[in-house]
């Protein structure tokens, strides 16, 4: 999955009132389930941190021992030009080169880490268990996405556009099990070009020759032979990496080690994030706004690094008032205040969203809980 910085760190106190009211009730009463789930997952952490590492359904995923991996139908044909004639050749009817589209394709999509945990609350909300649930994220371009989203929506924009088919490809540690992050392969006559939905423009194209390695942005590459199913092998400084096509259940895979991986780090204010990022300038990859989502301390940290004015920058949302009446005029003026560039989501599909989440709360907590059985 991609990477991002530490979440801001927050020392606001939330006075809690007593109920006047049967919208107050409400809210106190989403208000003590996630109490209960902040509560039981802390200990459910301390427990497991005790425990082997195969021993509990969440270190089963991290390690990659379920779910399996499942093969898929095979690989499409190759491209039948060079990398340089994929990228920038402009074939008959191709209203762009491949590199605009692929510019433009993950430009127009905010990263959301929200929607694997709401699909997940609506399986599992009619009877099935986290292993049983199937997530894809497919059909994301317009609310947003994960890396997984955006390699589908460069797939589709591949196919549709230039009429390439290109292959899923998931990333994971050599010798190791558990598939992290996904991106999309091209094999072209000359090489496999790997395109990698990352937040930084100039990070998301990578050209690699049959050959001898190369080193592009401290990564360094090699290819294996032309149409292998393992076709890249990775070394950066955090270690060997290898991407893998034809799976099946790559999305499922990804995304479930996401959901084990990313609410629990860093230790001190664990959070995932909702972000749009700047595009150009020195800034570029870096969040412009992000909302990080912390289940286990059951709020939300709107952060707008547009505007001028430090103080503003930080507001502090905990779940239970995204429930109240004002919770969306707070979001519309994240939306708004600053410079661009903002969220591609809009801000009723976004506040749809963070609202489900926390109205799943009950089924978020019982999916804590499964993940810590044995």
């Amino acid at each position: 999955m991609t990477s991002f910085s530490d979440p801001v760190k927050s020392t606001a106190l939330v006075v809690y009132r007593r109920p006047q009211d049967p919208i107050a009730q409400l809210v106190s009463a989403y208000k003590e389930r996630m109490t209960v789930l902040v509560e039981r997952s802390f200990k459910a952490q301390v427990a497991d941190a005790r425990l082997s590492p195969m021993y509990t359904v969440r270190s089963l995923i991290l390690a990659g021992a379920v779910p399996s991996p499942q093969m898929g139908p095979g690989l499409p044909e190759r491209f039948p030009g060079t990398m340089e004639d994929l990228l920038d050749g402009v074939r008959e009817n191709e209203p762009c080169t491949v590199r605009e589209t692929i510019r433009t394709t993950i430009n127009d999509i905010s990263y959301n880490g929200l929607q694997p945990f709401n699909k997940t609350a609506a399986q599992i909300s009619e009877g099935r268990s986290f292993l049983e649930t199937r997530i894809d994220s497919r059909n994301e371009e317009k609310t947003g996405s994960t890396c997984i989203g955006m390699s589908h929506a460069l797939l589709k924009q591949l196919s549709d556009r230039h009429r390439i088919e290109g292959m899923y490809a998931v990333q994971r540690k050599r010798g190791k099990d558990a598939f992290e992050h996904a991106t999309v392969i091209v094999e072209c006559t000359d090489g496999y070009l790997l395109l990698d939905p990352r937040s930084h423009p100039d990070q998301r194209i990578f050209p690699i020759p049959f050959g001898p390695s190369v080193t592009i942005h401290g990564k360094t590459f090699t290819a294996a032979k032309s149409g292998s199913q393992t076709p890249i092998f990775q070394i950066d400084s955090e270690g060997e990496y290898e991407y893998c096509t034809n799976i099946a259940n790559g999305d499922d895979l990804v995304t479930k080690h996401f959901m084990m991986e990313e609410p629990f780090k860093p230790p001190k204010d664990p959070a995932f994030p909702i972000s749009a990022y700047y595009l150009d300038g020195p800034k570029a990859g870096r969040g412009s706004r992000t909302i990080w989502v912390s289940p286990l301390n059951a709020k939300f940290t709107f952060k707008n690094d547009t505007v001028k004015d430090l103080a503003e920058r930080t507001d502090t949302i905990p779940f239970q008032e995204a429930l109240e009446k004002n919770f969306r005029a707070r979001l519309e003026r994240f939306f708004v205040a600053g410079a661009p560039p903002t969220f591609n989501i809009d801000v009723e599909s976004l506040y749809g969203h963070l609202v489900q989440f926390v109205k799943n709360a009950g089924i978020i907590d019982k999916m804590f809980h499964e993940i810590y059985s044995r």
